[in-house]
């Protein structure tokens, strides 16, 4: 996102204004900071009422698998069917209906604070369809853009004036905000753990030489404001101002790890997946109201049970770290975990030994936030094919977040003319048995 370079009512020269906008532009651009073409959404009220019920969680980690993760390969094995093709053994627990696979021996302990729902379903079987449904709570519409889980979140619980951003996604590509505008945007980091460029000043420049070269970017926007409107330019302002803080907080030192304790990283384990987590752990203790953590390669055509055994290996430590993690510091309680991804795959093996898409019947996870634990929800057949008991649409999942953390659902918001709403008005309800 840029001024108009071109604009000849802007006396300044070009060159001059790349200077002075470099250190702040560069961290927006990097780190696809509040990107998009939303600039003039409309409705970020900050006025916000609290739902009549639930209201106990205040920050969201999304663990989302990228993909679409087979349900038969996780938590709704089907060890007697041949139908599946499924080598793994379960594991047993002490929660009734919990059998995840063998590969996942640190979740299954983490039973009694994890709710399984195995009976999520819908009729997107297409991954760009699946993940907007799975990320939005509403089916995909080309003329309206809804905002994403994250963005909802930063938008009811994330603090205007906090330092770092109040939705920040490790991996993956950005998804916006929409109608919720520009400053709900998810800050991406594509290399977790890595430097971020553009976060720190460049050579030669120290906080006095900032401030003047901000200086000179506020008086020519004004310029511009008086030409053009004020309007684009305030979203424009806030965005460099919030990038601004950020470069200037030792907050943004919660994005990397090496100051933590190596029997920490040692209880996460190693990898990417597990450096992300710990990375999100940091950000929620800070006080970042939603992080997403992507782990990709869930789209298991061929080689599914070799593929799945090694993300499930990827994914089991990490996640059971984390939870017990944040159950240690006392966040767990008012931090929601979710793990889920688009849809699930076929319970029958295709000729390459893959599993196809599904969206017939799949799992998600919950824990914390005001969830309760040692439950499972929903049942299938023995072949994995049909939905037998207590069925779960996605928006009624999406109707359960907002209870959780109170979501002011009755607010009207306007995107191109039309009304719209955080949850969809048209379906779905609360799941009871998750609120307890």
């Amino acid at each position: 996102m840029r001024l108009n370079m071109a604009n000849p009512l802007v006396s300044v020269k070009r060159r001059d204004f790349l200077r002075a906008t470099a250190a702040a532009g560069g961290i927006l651009a990097t780190s696809h900071f509040w990107w998009g073409s939303d600039l003039l959404a409309q409705g970020s009220d900050d006025k916000k009422t609290t739902a009549k019920r639930g209201g106990k969680c205040k920050q969201v980690i999304l663990l989302w698998m990228e993909g679409a993760p087979s349900q038969l390969d996780t938590f709704d094995p089907k060890p007697n069917s041949k139908d599946t093709g499924s080598p793994w053994k379960v594991l047993e627990t002490d929660t009734p209906g919990f059998t995840p696979v063998e590969n996942l021996p640190n979740v299954a302990k983490m039973a009694k604070d994890i709710c399984v729902i195995r009976s999520l379903n819908s009729k997107e079987g297409n991954h760009s369809r699946g993940s907007y449904l799975l990320h939005t709570g509403h089916i995909p519409n080309p003329t309206l853009k809804h905002p994403s889980l994250g963005s909802i979140v930063s938008h009811q619980l994330g603090k205007k004036d906090f330092d770092l951003p109040n939705f920040v996604k490790l991996r993956g590509g950005p998804f916006g905000a929409g109608y919720l505008g520009v400053e709900n945007n998810p800050f991406v980091i594509s290399n977790p753990g890595a430097r971020i460029e553009n976060l720190d000043y460049a050579g030669g420049v120290d906080k006095a030489r900032m401030d003047k070269r901000m200086k000179l970017v506020d008086e020519m926007e004004k310029d511009f404001a008086r030409q053009r409107g004020a309007e684009a330019v305030e979203a424009h302002k806030a965005m460099y101002e919030k990038a601004r803080r950020l470069m200037d907080s030792p907050l943004k030192s919660k994005f990397y790890i090496a100051d933590e304790p190596d029997d920490v990283k040692k209880a996460y384990g190693s990898g990417r997946f597990a450096e992300s987590c710990i990375i999100a752990r940091r950000l929620i203790e800070a006080g970042v109201a939603c992080v997403e953590v992507v782990l990709g390669g869930w789209d298991t055509h061929d080689n599914n049970f070799v593929r799945t055994k090694q993300l499930c290996g990827e994914f089991d430590q990490p996640m059971a770290a984390l939870l017990a993690d944040l159950k240690k510091r006392g966040l767990l309680e008012t931090t929601l975990v979710v793990w889920m991804g688009e849809f699930g795959r076929t319970p029958r093996i295709s000729a390459t030994e893959g599993r196809d898409h599904w969206p017939n019947n799949f799992c998600a996870v919950l824990a914390g936030g005001g969830v309760k634990g040692n439950q499972v929800i929903g049942e299938t057949d023995e072949r994995g094919m049909t939905i037998t008991r207590e069925p779960v649409g996605v928006q009624d999942l999406f109707w359960t977040f907002a209870s959780l953390m109170g979501w002011d659902t009755a607010k009207e918001f306007e995107a191109g003319n039309r009304p719209v709403w955080l949850t969809d008005k048209t379906a779905g309800k609360p799941i009871e048995k998750v609120l307890g």
